[in-house]
């Protein structure tokens, strides 16, 4: 009987937190001033230190639904980090501290397998000849590799040359040119703000959302605010999963991202626990089928140019 008159009042204060996002009755601190102007010092003006960034962090921890719901739907833009402006911020936080932890573990690997995989490919027999020539590719150099006329071979290279150009800032190498130069420096400025970690997902998920979300009211600008506060959620996980497992891995199973987004429809709609599994469980699917659209398009666009190429 005492646990539950101690636990009652605290579940109802917890209940009003949630709906709030403050406690009604707890006083404001008050801003600090210095003279007759306004004062700014480290702690406004470093991310996680200012009281919008802490806030955000927070809110996203303890209440993340409501809290989309309270920046999409009900307007309260003022009270925390804007949805770009966090990803900027969480993921360069992120970055640099796995840069620290575990360095390389932030890089697209799956650029780096498919620029290794077209490079160590060969189109010939093992060291045998093939009408008189060893055709082997090596992107290593500058060489024209299509002596017989091969248009595979050459379309080969420029898909790894494509691959490359995008990644200018992790193969120096590559970087002959002044514009090669400037566009490896740009590049390296990108990944420094962990933009490469988030993009492809928000800009999926983006679409998942604009087009499930629409029958709750929610826009294409709100679905994408949703999608990258989701996002920030996630990188608040990887950096507990970072700290958990002691700096050797900080993803994120489809399990955990599942029921985190299932927790997000349930706070952010107000719906109960049957329609928000099932919006989580639509999301993922509509999610697999964009991917999967945009990888045919991928393959016909390649089958347009090696036919054109033939």
């Amino acid at each position: 009987m005492k646990l539950k008159q101690w636990l009652a009042p605290r579940l109802r204060l917890w209940s009003i937190y949630n709906e709030l996002g403050y406690i009604p009755w707890k006083k404001p601190r008050k801003a600090r001033r210095k003279g007759r102007g306004v004062y700014m010092g480290a702690r406004e003006t470093i991310p996680f230190l200012n009281d919008d960034a802490k806030r955000t962090f927070s809110h996203l921890l303890l209440r993340p639904g409501y809290m989309m719901r309270d920046y999409i739907l009900r307007g309260a833009h003022e009270r925390y980090l804007a949805p770009f402006t966090a990803l900027l911020v969480f993921y360069s936080v992120f970055t640099l501290l796995i840069a620290v932890v575990k360095p390389g573990a932030a890089r697209d690997t799956f650029g780096d397998d498919l620029v290794k995989g077209f490079r160590e490919a060969t189109m010939a027999k093992d060291s045998t000849e093939n009408d008189g020539v060893v055709i082997h590719l090596d992107f290593s150099n500058g060489k024209e590799i299509n002596p017989d006329g091969h248009a595979l071979e050459a379309l080969a290279k420029r898909i790894t040359e494509a691959i490359i150009l995008t990644r200018l800032d992790v193969y120096p190498e590559a970087v002959d040119t002044p514009w090669k130069e400037s566009l490896a420096a740009i590049e390296g400025d990108i990944r420094s703000k962990g933009i490469p970690l988030f993009l492809g997902n928000f800009l999926l998920i983006w679409l998942a959302m604009a087009f499930l979300l629409r029958k709750y009211g929610v826009s294409v600008s709100g679905a994408a605010a949703a999608s990258a506060y989701v996002l920030c959620q996630f990188c608040i996980f990887m950096f507990l999963a970072l700290i958990l497992s002691f700096g050797q891995n900080s993803k994120l199973g489809v399990l955990l991202m599942g029921l985190l987004l299932f927790i997000d429809y349930r706070q952010m709609l107000g719906i109960k626990n049957k329609p928000a599994f099932w919006l989580t469980v639509k999301t993922g699917l509509v999610y697999l089928a964009i991917c999967f659209l945009l990888l045919l398009i991928a393959i016909a666009g390649i089958i347009v140019v090696y036919r054109m190429k033939a």
